[in-house]
């Protein structure tokens, strides 16, 4: 009875999923090349996770949402119609206010309003609006809970990516970063467990170079798509800036972890043709040392 005979016989009794993997587990080129297919999927999350993780900064993301607002509430055309309004108001009013007919339920100081320029009202409200979205989100623009964007246009789609600018996602981003850096460290020890000689170095290095590479095109790929979107609209532009940003921290971040990995793959054959050449020259020269011993020996027979 041939070894497939001996396989198909056990295997008879496995689901579908289960033999497959049964298969593919049965060598140990199998296993490294499963391993190595998960590698590189975790290191192709790590980075776009880790990408997210960064946009999503507060430090970083403030300032990008400031500008975002400014276009997404036309600022400077409420302030224009509403700023007179806004400080008569405030010279009525002891403790806080809210702007009526502004997009987002921001509160204004009655004592810092009411003598306020244009300038001051327009800081203040974005400091204000920016803050908001950061913390809750696109939903911040809802005040009805009936808001819908259609994430079918593209316009709508720029619209919804600088809503995830926010503190929630920030935290989701780092969690999945951390998860998957842990899951990139422990797939890459495994393979180099299963790999030999130099491809413990060389087998994890290629792989996550792989996912660095998928992660760098897929970004670019979406950064190059939202270049195309609006033209020269003003508001559109706004909204266009803020997410190639995003896209292009994936882009250059997926191209560090693809250069680390192929430079750790260089480095792997340099040293491993270094090494047979210092092999070889040690083994040349045991038997040069031999075939002179031998001569010498020779001689003195003679």
């Amino acid at each position: 009875m041939s070894t497939g005979d001996t396989f198909e016989e056990g295997a008879a009794g496995l689901s579908a999923r289960e033999r497959v993997f049964a298969q593919v587990g049965g060598t140990g080129e199998g296993r490294r090349s499963l391993v190595a297919v998960l590698l590189a999927l975790a290191a192709f999350g790590m980075v776009l996770s880790t990408s997210a993780w960064q946009v999503t900064a507060e430090s970083t993301a403030v300032p990008m949402l400031r500008a975002a607002i400014a276009s997404l509430t036309d600022i400077d055309a409420f302030i224009a119609e509403h700023g007179a309004e806004l400080r008569e108001e405030a010279a009525r009013t002891e403790g806080s206010l809210e702007p009526a007919g502004y997009a987002l339920p921001v509160v204004l100081e009655a004592q810092e309003v009411r003598t306020a320029t244009d300038g001051d009202l327009r800081a203040m409200l974005l400091d204000r609006s920016a803050a908001l979205v950061y913390a809750e989100g696109l939903g911040a623009f809802d005040r009805t809970g009936d808001q819908r964007i259609d994430r079918l246009s593209l316009v709508g789609l720029l619209e919804l990516g600088a809503g995830q600018l926010s503190g929630p996602l920030h935290t989701r981003a780092g969690v999945a970063a951390a998860t998957l850096a842990v899951a990139t460290a422990l797939l890459g020890a495994l393979l180099a467990s299963l790999s030999e000689g130099w491809s413990r170095m060389r087998a994890p290095a290629a792989a996550m170079a792989l996912g660095g590479v998928g992660a760098a095109a897929v970004s670019f790929a979406f950064w190059a798509a939202a270049g195309q979107v609006g033209g020269s609209d003003p508001f559109v532009a706004d909204l266009r800036t803020i997410a190639q940003a995003g896209f292009a921290a994936g882009t250059r971040n997926g191209a560090f972890v693809a250069g680390a990995g192929l430079a750790a793959v260089v480095a792997s054959w340099v040293l491993e043709y270094a090494e047979r050449r210092t092999f070889a020259g040690e083994e040349t020269g045991d038997a040069d040392g031999f075939r002179a011993g031998y001569a010498d020996e020779e001689r003195d027979a003679g």
